[in-house]
């Protein structure tokens, strides 16, 4: 999965956005077992994606720091300052 930062992060986005919307279903149809395997499947690629995006170019959320490098996310560049 070794992906330069912008596909990294739009792939990490779109992943994100699959599991909201199988959320949603889920909570109107909590026994469909096709959807809830294509749940975890999503949750497992977000998961390798996000530690892929940390590993790499740091942390997307604050739960995703390691634990030896505690606020390094806070040295990144910040969106405002043309991240986005």
């Amino acid at each position: 999965m070794q992906q330069n930062k912008e596909q990294l992060r739009r792939f990490i986005d779109e992943v994100s956005f699959a599991i909201d919307d199988l959320v949603l279903f889920l909570d109107t149809h909590p026994c469909n077992q096709e959807a809830m395997e294509c749940y975890q499947e999503y949750k497992k690629m977000r998961q390798e994606a996000m530690e892929e995006y940390t590993r790499c170019f740091g942390p997307l959320q604050k739960d995703n720091v390691p634990e030896n490098k505690k606020w390094m996310w806070a040295l990144q560049t910040w969106p405002w300052k043309g991240e986005c």
